[in-house]
C-alpha cells in the first residue's frame, strides 16, 4: 500500500506541477475531481500507518507544541489569503472545489487550505482508530493531527469572514 501511495503521490505531484509552471488547464476537471477524492480518502490509511512504534521512535510531541500548533495554523491560514490577495492583485478568490489542483497556493489560496483541511482530519482520523493511550508519544501525537485539522479549519472560517466580499462562484 505504501508504494503505491507514493507512486500516487508523486504522479499527483508531477500533474500539479505541470499545470504551475506551463499554465495549461491540463488535466481535466474530472481528473482533479477523481485524485483529490482518492488522496483525501487515502490519508486516514497514512495517519494510522503514522502511528505505529517505528515511524514514532524520534519524535517527542507534547502539549505545548500543540497548543502552539493550534495558535500558529489559524495564523497561515490567513496570511495565506493575505498573501495572494495583495502580493497576486486577486481581487476574486473562486470558492473551493473537488475539481481544481490543491496545490496553488499563490492564485487559488481557499483551494490549497480546504483540501489541507480535509487532509489532516483525514490524518487525525487515522491516527485515531489506533486508540492511543492517555499521555503517550501515540497520544500527542494524535493531539498534534487534531491541532493542525482544527487550526487550519478554524482558519479557514476567519479567512471566510474576512475576505467574504471576494469569494466567487466556482468557474465551471
Amino acid at each position: 500500500m505504501s508504494t503505491s501511495l507514493e507512486v500516487f503521490s508523486l504522479s499527483y505531484f508531477g500533474i500539479a506541477l505541470y499545470q504551475l509552471l506551463t499554465g495549461h488547464p491540463w488535466p481535466t476537471r474530472q481528473v482533479w475531481y477523481a485524485a483529490n477524492i482518492l488522496f483525501v480518502l487515502v490519508t486516514p490509511w497514512e495517519g494510522y500507518v503514522s502511528m505505529t512504534p517505528e515511524r514514532l521512535r524520534h519524535t517527542n510531541p507534547d502539549a505545548i507544541f500543540c497548543a502552539l500548533i493550534l495558535l500558529v495554523t489559524p495564523l497561515f491560514s490567513i496570511w495565506s489569503v493575505y498573501y495572494s490577495v495583495h502580493r497576486w492583485n486577486h481581487d476574486k478568490l473562486p470558492r473551493p472545489s473537488w475539481n481544481r489542483n490543491r496545490l496553488n497556493w499563490w492564485h487559488d489560496p481557499l483551494q490549497s487550505l480546504f483540501m489541507s483541511t480535509c487532509v489532516t482530519f483525514g490524518m487525525a482520523v487515522g491516527s485515531a482508530l489506533r486508540r492511543p493511550s492517555i499521555g503517550s508519544v501515540e497520544f500527542w501525537t494524535l493531539g498534534m493531527y487534531i491541532c493542525i485539522a482544527l487550526g487550519l479549519f478554524i482558519g479557514q472560517i476567519l479567512a471566510y469572514r474576512i475576505y467574504r466580499e471576494r469569494i466567487t462562484a466556482t468557474v465551471s
